[in-house]
């Protein structure tokens, strides 16, 4: 599992930007008040209901990342695996979409839409590369490979922007849960978690530089005595 988002952390990167408020109140309120990360979570959701429909785990068997698939053309698999889940396991899926809305708003309102998107997509792609360096012989799907991806963005986010004490409350907060999960016999895909954390780190770094900076915020004039108080 991963961490949880505090609204301090995300108004310190933003700086509290008066461009960022200013563009809220452009545009339509369907483009105002939506996010693709809603979108990202309907389709997980609406593609576990077509498992649960289709008998035998056919949409598993054919979507999920097995690279002997893979490696005979089926190169689709290198994103579909990411928006399937564990067909016996509810929890899989909400778990998964519950930090997806935690760091996907967070980090769509921080670097885009697009960006995001290509950030999110990216990550899967590079968490089906780090099953074939890894763990070749395994069958994966599930959303997690994005979801680190989205973790490494963010972390890389703090780091450039110089949120040092932030950064220190995310690892705190996180490194547990991932410490945890790696230590607790299970079926998780580490190998699948640690390529898309890597390739969220690496597409941060690439799209930072089309990244607005936050604007730093306005100064206080200083406080005068008066009466011996402020």
């Amino acid at each position: 599992d991963v961490g949880m988002v505090c609204p301090d952390c995300y108004r310190d990167l933003t700086g509290g930007s008066s461009k960022a408020q200013g563009s809220k109140a452009q545009g339509s309120f369907l483009a105002r008040h939506w996010h693709i990360t809603y979108t990202l979570i309907l389709i997980n959701v609406a593609m576990y209901g077509l498992q649960q429909i289709i008998p035998n785990e056919w949409v598993v068997r054919h979507g999920n990342i097995w690279w002997p698939y893979v490696q005979h053309g089926e190169y689709y698999r290198i994103i579909s695996y990411g928006f399937l889940h564990m067909q016996n396991d509810p929890m899989h899926l909400v778990w998964n979409m519950i930090n997806l809305f935690i760091y996907g708003v967070s980090l769509e309102r921080m670097m885009g839409r697009w960006k995001f998107l290509l950030v999110y997509l990216g990550s899967i792609v590079f968490g089906a590369l780090g099953v074939y360096v890894l763990a070749s012989d395994t069958s994966v799907v599930g959303a997690s490979g994005g979801l680190f991806g989205l973790m490494g963005s963010f972390l890389t986010l703090l780091i450039i922007r110089k949120q040092k004490d932030t950064a220190r409350v995310f690892v705190m907060i996180t490194a547990p849960n991932i410490i945890y999960s790696i230590l607790t016999p299970s079926n998780i895909s580490h190998a699948c978690h640690a390529g898309g954390f890597v390739g969220g780190v690496l597409l941060t770094l690439l799209f930072v530089p089309l990244v607005d900076k936050p604007e730093p915020p306005q100064q206080q004039s200083p406080q005068q005595w008066q009466n011996g108080r402020y």
